[in-house]
């Protein structure tokens, strides 16, 4: 017996060593500095050792390799550089991207917690720490009295780097029983006090503390433990065999040879056929029937969730929860492409490379109807030559390209910028005649785009998206395609219509991006009549509705008709809280036509912008201040009208210099015509004429003074 468990020992201890020679590091960012942990065996020796712009940390494992994948997945700073290995068993090298230095302890005694931070480097952390001095224990019999123990006491000579080194031993210790992190403050010189060396505790009485780590750490309450991140472990290839689910004979022979020893005697179910044809279904994309043929069994099988979570995929449905693949976007193999399909986003640490190698295996059927898919996640993601490459691989298939996957590249032209190939390949997709659904998905996404682009529609186009907004008005893109129609007849002008559509869904949410593309073309192409018509009529739309793009358009468009109360409300709604300045300058428009100029220079009194001094200007020359209004006007290059109100306002010296312009020209004459007249008594004949050359010139000037006022 003793034999059989030394020997069931040292199987389980080799088991455990041979598994241990790869250390996984992971890593986060956080405020302040960038950690790395390391999980490593319990009892397991580490180091961490400065160097010149980096560390290095060497953990005492015979071969060692440190899986360093995705380590710069999660990085956004530039703290740590990069990270290297010489060779199996020897250090992992840390190289820093700034004046940093590292710090690390150890967590849960099975996790090397590094932390880098903007610093210099202090004293080297080891896991091998200075003595510590012991204090006694507490213990406590059935009657809850304290004994002493003949533990020794601490000593009272104690010198500041004894004090140092016992003060850090005791701060592990903490770590160690997760009380305290010992992210303490920052790395480098520290602002408190240097222990003088000596007796430091000699004024205290030499009796006994009865203490623990807690008492110690008194005042350090407030700091959280470390986030350790706990994540799913991974599924392998072998685990999931997922390529062993056909053996790739024709479909209906496997099926009829599962099915027909699927029953047993005695009605008994033979649970391993079941599992391999639920298997067998959801390979060649018949989702509903895997599910189905699992409900067969009581008692599920332990891979039914894979095989569930596939099939759900595989049929369009929504995944059930828990998702098997959740997070395993991180692993090597074939589930960490199921993952990201069912997720329906790219994760950080997504092994991209990984994930397009699990597509390229899989069987053409499910390339076809997967690929699509996958793309439109990598667009998303911006990972466009990913995309690129998940097309051409099905494109590899079928050298005519399907409907659905011309659609997923006019999704990547668009992402990429190239808006005339996105617009061919839409047309290309309307006009295939296989197309199921993607003819109308193809349409709503041209709508969009001419939208975008602030472009027409034709007839043709029109009365396509007519159709099928009432061909699919019952379908699950019922909606869109609805929606899609009524921004095309804004597109086309037809605003009636378009308002009376969005008028027929007032208080569905879903509406709220057509009703304000239209709402916006109103705005930008109707006529007056039209437009006053809908816009002085918006509680049919349902202005709430209404983004603050959308109100400031119509609010602009209104304030110059002169509908200064209407202007004034779409620009002074409480829901707004984008273009704060934009919204104050319509509210000052509406204020000045609704003359109340004092009002108005309230509303744009912290705004410099050129427009808000125009604005400005107006309101001072309603205030009949038409002089600061003039200065302003000048200001802003209004030269003209500045030199207009200086006339107004009799200031004929400030527009001197002018003298091109026409209101220069005025203030002249007016200056001339003020001149008195030059007389002569003495010379009665001199005079006279001298009056009558006087008189013609007078005549002269009036009458350009008066052409030139007419003109105005």
């Amino acid at each position: 017996m003793i034999r059989k468990c030394v020997l069931s020992f040292i199987l389980v201890f080799s088991a455990t060593c041979a598994n241990a020679q790869e250390v996984r590091v992971r890593s986060g960012e956080h405020d302040g500095f960038t950690r790395l942990v390391l999980q490593i065996p319990p009892k397991t020796g580490w180091t961490l050792t400065h160097e010149k712009d980096g560390a290095r940390i060497d953990v005492e494992l015979d071969g060692v390799t440190y899986n360093t994948n995705s380590v710069f997945s999660r990085l956004s700073e530039n703290r740590l550089k990069s990270l290297s290995q010489e060779k199996p068993g020897t250090a992992l090298e840390m190289e820093f991207g700034c004046a940093c230095a590292a710090s690390a302890f150890l967590f849960r005694d099975n996790m090397i917690v590094v932390d880098i931070a903007p610093g210099e480097p202090s004293l080297s952390v080891t896991q091998d720490l200075p003595p510590m001095v012991l204090l006694p224990d507490l213990q406590l019999d059935d009657e809850s009295e304290i004994e002493e123990t003949p533990d020794p006491v601490p000593s009272l000579q104690l010198n500041g780097r004894a004090l140092e080194d016992q003060l850090m031993s005791r701060m592990l210790q903490g770590a160690d029983r997760e009380i305290v992190d010992l992210q303490l403050s920052d790395i480098g010189p520290r602002s408190t006090e240097k222990v003088a060396p000596g007796n430091i505790l000699e004024d205290l009485p030499a009796n006994v503390m009865v203490s623990s780590v807690l008492d110690e750490l008194r005042g350090l309450e407030g700091l959280s433990l470390p986030q350790i991140e706990t994540q799913p472990a991974c599924i392998s290839d072998t685990d999931l065999g997922f390529i062993s689910w056909s053996d790739g004979r024709p479909f209906p022979e496997q099926i009829a040879e599962l099915r027909t020893g699927l029953f047993l005697e005695f009605d008994h179910i033979d649970t391993e056929r079941v599992e391999k044809l639920a298997q067998l279904y959801a390979y060649h994309g018949y989702g509903a029937e895997a599910v189905q043929t699992l409900e067969l069994l009581a008692n599920a099988p332990s891979n039914s969730a894979w095989i569930i979570a596939i099939s759900n995929l595989v049929d369009g449905r929504p995944q059930s929860e828990p998702n098997p693949f959740q997070s395993l976007q991180r692993c090597e193999g074939d589930a960490a492409l199921w993952a990201l399909l069912t997720e329906g986003d790219l994760h950080p640490d997504a092994q991209l490379s990984s994930i397009e190698q699990s597509f390229a295996r899989l069987p053409d059927h499910l390339r076809r109807s997967l690929g699509p898919e996958l793309s439109e996640i990598l667009v998303n993601a911006e990972e466009l030559e990913a995309a690129r490459r998940v097309l051409r691989s099905v494109d590899r298939i079928d050298a005519d390209s399907q409907p659905k996957v011309t659609l997923a590249k006019a999704d990547v032209a668009e992402a990429a910028g190239d808006k005339a190939e996105s617009e061919v390949l839409l047309s290309e997709v309307i006009q295939a005649s296989e197309s199921d659904l993607e003819t109308p998905l193809a349409l709503a996404r041209l709508v969009e785009k001419r939208w975008s682009d602030r472009g027409a529609i034709t007839s043709e186009e029109l009365e396509l998206v007519a159709g099928f907004a009432i061909q699919l008005r019952r379908s699950e893109i019922g909606s869109v395609m609805a929606q899609s129609h009524a921004v095309a007849l804004g597109l086309n002008q037809e605003f009636g219509p378009a308002i009376e559509l969005i008028r027929a869904h007032p208080e569905d949410k879903d509406w709220a991006g057509a009703t304000n593309r239209v709402m916006h073309l109103l705005s930008e192409r109707a006529d007056d009549v039209t437009f006053l018509r809908y816009a002085l009529n918006l509680r049919s739309v349902s202005s709430d509705t209404l983004e603050t793009e959308t109100a400031i358009a119509l609010s602009e468009r209104l304030a110059e008709l002169g509908f200064a109360s209407q202007a004034y409300a779409l620009a002074n709604r409480q829901q707004d809280r984008i273009k704060r300045k934009d919204r104050a300058r319509l509210r000052a428009r509406a204020a000045l036509l609704q003359g109340q100029p004092h009002r108005a220079l309230l509303e744009i009194a912290e705004d410099d912008s050129d427009e808000a001094q125009l604005l400005r200007a107006w309101a001072l020359a309603d205030a009949a201040d038409l002089s600061a209004a003039a200065s302003l006007l000048r200001a802003t290059g209004e030269t003209d009208e500045a030199d207009r109100l200086f006339w107004l306002a009799g200031q004929a010296d400030d527009i001197k210099g002018t003298s091109s312009s026409k209101f220069g020209t005025l203030s002249e004459l007016d200056q001339a015509l003020a001149q008195p007249v030059s007389r002569s008594p003495g010379t009665p004949l001199s005079d006279a004429k001298t009056l009558l050359a006087d008189s013609e010139l007078a005549r002269e000037r009036i009458e350009e003074l008066l052409t030139i006022a007419a003109a105005q």
